[in-house]
């Protein structure tokens, strides 16, 4: 019988928690989501002003960040760094939206 060492996810530090990401841990993933839905939900609609569109823009963003998250140096939080994304990909789909419209 093999022992496993219980992580205790609340306690690590970001660098710690971007290295369970990119080794796909679930329950990772799920701490930090639930850490930084609301935040980032905020910042996506504060710039696009619709649901719909805020929501998609913090989902792409998770995609994003989840796949580059080996480029997570830890200058930053990772809450300010997922911010970032955020606030890119919402910028981006702003400025698509208005190519489009004129």
């Amino acid at each position: 019988m093999s022992a496993q060492a219980i992580i205790d996810y609340e306690t690590l530090e970001d660098v710690q928690l971007a290295q369970l990401l990119g080794a796909r841990d679930a329950n990772a993933v799920r701490l930090v989501t639930t850490r930084n839905n609301q935040r980032l939900f905020r910042t996506a609609w504060s710039i696009l002003k619709h649901r719909a569109e805020a929501e998609d823009a913090v989902q792409s963003a998770y995609l994003k960040a989840f796949a580059a998250i080996e480029s997570f140096e830890g200058r930053s939080s990772l809450s300010t760094w997922l911010t970032r994304i955020v606030i890119n990909e919402a910028l981006g789909r702003q400025r698509s939206a208005k190519g489009r419209r004129a």
